[in-house]
C-alpha cells in the first residue's frame, strides 16, 4: 500500500477504531451494571413487601399470604417469569416453588445476597433475604427468594447501551471524513510539487519555488533544486565543451581548406590530384559536421535560456536562407521554389533558432534531392491563427517506420551516401521546441519525396503568432 493519504488515515483510524472499541465495551458494561441495579432493586422490593406479610397465626404458625403487588413491579412487555420462595431455615416451605432456595450463611449486619442461578432450564436473576419473627418468646428464621428471568435485563442494557454505541461510532465516522478532507487539504502542497515538477519542460532546470511550502516539504524541494543546480552545471560544462570544440576546430579547418586550394594549384600529376579531391571533400564534411554541432548546441542553449524571444518576421527570413543555399543548389541543379506564403507571417521566437531550422531543412532538402529536382518551402497561416512552415522535396524520401528514429543524434535514416552527418533533422527538432513548434513528417506529393512541417501553435511556450 504505497498511498500515503491511506497510510495516514490507517494510522490515525486504527487507534481511533481500539479506543472507540474500548469505549463501546465499557459503555456496554456500564449498561449491563445500570440495568442490573434496576432489576435488583426490584427483586428488593418485591422480597420486601412479600416479607412485609409474613406472620403467625392464631394457632402459632407462620403464613406468608403473597400480594399480586408483589408481582406487579416486574410488569413489562417483555413478560419475564418471576420465581418466589418463603420458607423456614429448617427448610419448612412457607408460599412458593419448593425447590427455589438459596443457601447462604447471614454474616453479621448481612442478612441479604444475590446471585445468578439457573433453574428450570432458565438464567435467573435472584435475591434471598433472612429474617426473624418472634413469637411467645421464640424466633424463627424466614428466607425469601425471590427469582426473575433475564430478558427484561437484556433488553433494558440494550436500550442503555445502543444510543451510546451509535453516537461514538458516528462520531468515529465524523472523524474519519473530517480526516480524509483535512489529508485531501493538507497533501495539496505535494500535488502541487508534483505538478511543479511534471509540468516542466525537460531542457528546464530552474529552481522550484513554490508559495505556502509546509516545512516538511522544504527539505524535499531544496534537495530537487541542488539536485537541478548540478545537474546544470554539468550540462552547460557539457554545452560549453561542444561550443569550444567546435570553435577551436574551426580555425585548422579554415587552415587545411587554405593549405588544400593552394596545393591544388601546385599539383601537376593526376593521383595528386584525386588526392587533393579527397582530401578536399573530407574537410568539407569535417566543417559541415563542426557548424552542425555548434548549431545544435546553440539550439540546446536556447531552450533552457532566460532570453525572451523576439519578434521574426518569416517571409525575409525565408528569402535569406534560400539566397544563401542558392549556390549549393545551383550546383546540384535543384529548382528552389516558393510555395504559397503569408508575407504579415510573424513569430516571437529566437531568431538564430528559427534561421538554423530553415537552414538545415533546406539545406537537407538540396543534398538528399537527385539532380534535376525541386526543393519548395511554404509559410501559410490557419484560420485558428496556427503558423505552419513546409519545406517537401523530390528526393527518395523517409520510410514510415523509420520517420521517429532520422530524429536522433547521428542517424541518417536510409541515407546510403556518406554525404551527411545524421544531424539536420536533430537539430530541426531542437530549434523547433526552442521556438515553441512541433516537427513532423509526411511523405510528398503523389506520395514521393520527403514533406518536413513544422507547426507554432498560438500560446506555445516560445511564441507567440502576431496577424
Amino acid at each position: 500500500m504505497n498511498s500515503l493519504r491511506v497510510r495516514l488515515a490507517l494510522w490515525v483510524l486504527l487507534p481511533l477504531a481500539v479506543a472507540l472499541s474500548l469505549s463501546i465495551w465499557f459503555a456496554y458494561l456500564d449498561s449491563l451494571h445500570d440495568a442490573q441495579a434496576r432489576q435488583d432493586h426490584r427483586l428488593w422490593t418485591s422480597a420486601q413487601i412479600i416479607a412485609g406479610q409474613v406472620q403467625w397465626t392464631g394457632r402459632h404458625m407462620l403464613a406468608a399470604p403473597v400480594p399480586p403487588v408483589a408481582l406487579e413491579v416486574f410488569a413489562s412487555s417483555h413478560h419475564d417469569q418471576v420465581f418466589f420462595s418463603v420458607s423456614t431455615a429448617d427448610g419448612q416451605l412457607l408460599a412458593g416453588w419448593p425447590d427455589l432456595r438459596i443457601d447462604f450463611t447471614p454474616a453479621r449486619g448481612h442478612m441479604e445476597a444475590y446471585r445468578d442461578l439457573h433453574y428450570q432450564g432458565r438464567e435467573l436473576r435472584a435475591y434471598s433475604m433472612a429474617r426473624d419473627f418472634f413469637d411467645t418468646g421464640k424466633s424463627t428464621r424466614v428466607v425469601i427468594t425471590v427469582a426473575q428471568t433475564q430478558d427484561q435485563l437484556a433488553a433494558e442494557t440494550h436500550a442503555l447501551w445502543w444510543p451510546n454505541a451509535l453516537r461514538e461510532t458516528g462520531m468515529l465516522v465524523l472523524v474519519l471524513v473530517l480526516m480524509l478532507l483535512g489529508l485531501r487539504h493538507e497533501l495539496k502542497p505535494l500535488a502541487a510539487l508534483r505538478g511543479a515538477v511534471w509540468n516542466r519542460d525537460q531542457t528546464d532546470l530552474r529552481p522550484i519555488r513554490l508559495k505556502d511550502l509546509p516545512l516538511e516539504l522544504r527539505p524535499v524541494v531544496d534537495t530537487i533544486n541542488q539536485y537541478g543546480a548540478r545537474l546544470r552545471r554539468q550540462i552547460d560544462s557539457r554545452k560549453r565543451f561542444i561550443e569550444d570544440a567546435a570553435h577551436q576546430l574551426r580555425t585548422p579547418m579554415a587552415l587545411l581548406s587554405t593549405q588544400l586550394h593552394y596545393a591544388a594549384g601546385l599539383a601537376n600529376t593526376p593521383e595528386l590530384k584525386k588526392i587533393l579531391t579527397a582530401l578536399g571533400q573530407s574537410r568539407q564534411q569535417i566543417t559541415q559536421l563542426v557548424n552542425q554541432l555548434l548549431s545544435l548546441s546553440q539550439a540546446e542553449n536556447l531552450r533552457g535560456s532566460p532570453m525572451p524571444p523576439t519578434p521574426v518576421e518569416l517571409d525575409p527570413l525565408v528569402q535569406e536562407v534560400m539566397v544563401e543555399l542558392a549556390p549549393l543548389a545551383a550546383g546540384r541543379d535543384i529548382e528552389l521554389g516558393l510555395g504559397p506564403r503569408h508575407e504579415q507571417a510573424q513569430l516571437h521566437a529566437h531568431r538564430p533558432a528559427l534561421r538554423a531550422l530553415l537552414f538545415n531543412l533546406l539545406d537537407n532538402a538540396i543534398r538528399y534531392t537527385p539532380p534535376g529536382g525541386v526543393a519548395t518551402v511554404c509559410v501559410t497561416r490557419t484560420p485558428e491563427a496556427i503558423t505552419v512552415l513546409e519545406v517537401e522535396d523530390t528526393g527518395p524520401g523517409i520510410p514510415p517506420e523509420l520517420r521517429t528514429r532520422v530524429f536522433e543524434r547521428f542517424n541518417r535514416g536510409n541515407a546510403t551516401d556518406q554525404e551527411g552527418t545524421g544531424l539536420g533533422l536533430a537539430i530541426v527538432q531542437e530549434a523547433a521546441r526552442a521556438c515553441g513548434g512541433s516537427v513532423s513528417l509526411h511523405s510528398g506529393r503523389n506520395h514521393k519525396g520527403l514533406r518536413v512541417r513544422v507547426v507554432f501553435r498560438p500560446g506555445a511556450h516560445g511564441h507567440e503568432p502576431v496577424a
